[in-house]
């Protein structure tokens, strides 16, 4: 680990700005997706396999990535991963059939999987004494980037088409490359001596269980995100408006957990604060799906519901990077962002499965939340926590 331990938080809120591009990037495909589907003329499997073009890519590049960054440095693998992802969104846009746009946005989720690793590694050496506040600024940022891209992009949309809304967001997201190449510099050292070690022996048992942890406590969100919508409509009996308002409160509420579950981490420990939350949460989750019915109480519910599940990946990657050898931050950074983007391939797949199996989008919203976050805490628990950096 770099021997600094002063913060530098004008670098870390420029370099947290990254972060900004890959949500864009998801909001915008999925509010252009109909109109991409139009104009490309694509099936439903063919529009889904677009999504999945990003994440499962992502899935496998972002643990490479993260090995990548202790072995040639943070900077060069954040830039690198930021300029794919905006070059291949906007090319994207330029694409006439199904196969190059396939194609493209694979392009793009490399640079996805590339973005949010290094970012995490690079938060972990400018804010080594407060990593948990330094993780939630990186939450915060993807928040904002999929509020900022949603309504931008469909601003676009409406007055000139899909087409000019992907140049539009890879465009912004050039601009975040040159400015992460100009403001952020080289930190701490890279660990040449490290460079031969195998992936394998980079790892050790509380990465791997925090990875499988990531794994539940992601799908929550995904599952959640999917599907929640067309509970709130169908079953609640939630007008259009109001359910628009109440996912709204839920996509808020997680970032406001973030800066302050995160904050709080840094002083009364990770470990803590997960297990204090993800139990509390499985248990809110079957509250919140199985008895509330008004807007008002969901709009409560899920809001509370929002902040408690902060903690994945919030405060996983950090407690993975103080697990970890220091020459081994970015590897448990990937590794643990690599399982977040499988629960984002599999977890709506399951808890479509489920819902078509039984029947019951509350049982499935039930198990689909609360068990994998009892799941979540009781692999948190197994895990011996090692003290953050001070200054």
């Amino acid at each position: 680990m770099p021997s600094r331990t002063k913060a530098d938080w004008p670098t870390a809120l420029i370099a947290a700005s990254a972060n900004l591009l890959p949500s864009m990037v998801v909001a915008t495909l999925g509010i252009a997706l109909s109109d991409v589907r139009r104009t490309l003329l694509l099936s439903e499997v063919e529009a889904g396999s677009l999504f999945s073009a990003i994440f499962v890519v992502a899935a496998v590049s972002s643990a490479f990535a993260g090995r990548l960054t202790d072995k040639i440095g943070r900077k060069a693998v954040l830039v690198t991963g930021v300029s794919m992802a905006s070059l291949g969104f906007a090319s994207a846009g330029l694409s006439g059939a199904y196969p190059l746009t396939l194609l493209l946005l694979a392009v793009t989720g490399l640079g996805y999987g590339f973005t949010t690793p290094s970012l995490y590694a690079l938060m972990s050496d400018l804010v080594p004494a407060r990593r948990g506040l330094g993780a939630s600024l990186v939450t915060v940022a993807y928040a904002t980037g999929g509020s900022l891209g949603s309504v931008i992009s469909s601003a676009i949309i409406a007055r000139a088409g899909w087409r000019p809304a992907f140049l539009a967001v890879g465009g912004f997201g050039i601009a975040i490359t040159g400015l992460e190449m100009l403001w952020i510099r080289t930190v701490g050292k890279k660990y040449s001596a490290y460079v031969g070690l195998s992936f394998r022996k980079a790892l050790n048992r509380s990465i791997l269980v925090l990875a499988v942890a990531e794994f539940f406590g992601g799908s929550v969100f995904w599952s959640s995100a999917s599907w929640t919508p067309t509970v709130l409509r169908t079953v609640k009996e939630l007008s259009l408006g109001e359910t628009g308002l109440v996912m709204g409160v839920w996509a808020l509420t997680p970032m406001i957990g973030a800066l302050l579950l995160g904050n709080l981490s840094d002083k009364v420990g990770r470990k803590t604060v997960i297990l204090w939350s993800a139990f509390p949460g499985a248990i809110l989750a079957v509250v919140v799906y199985y008895w509330l019915a008004s807007f008002g109480s969901l709009a409560i519910g899920l809001g509370l519901f929002g902040f408690l599940k902060a903690t994945a990946p919030t405060l996983i990657i950090p407690l993975a990077q103080e697990s970890a050898a220091a020459e081994n931050a970015g590897t448990a950074s990937g590794v643990v962002m690599s399982m977040h983007y499988v629960a984002a391939v599999v977890a709506p797949l399951v808890a479509a499965h489920l819902i078509a199996t039984t029947g019951d989008m509350i049982l499935t919203m039930i198990l689909t939340a609360s068990l994998p976050l009892i799941i979540y805490g009781c692999l948190i628990a197994t895990i011996r926590e090692k003290g953050p950096v001070r200054s």
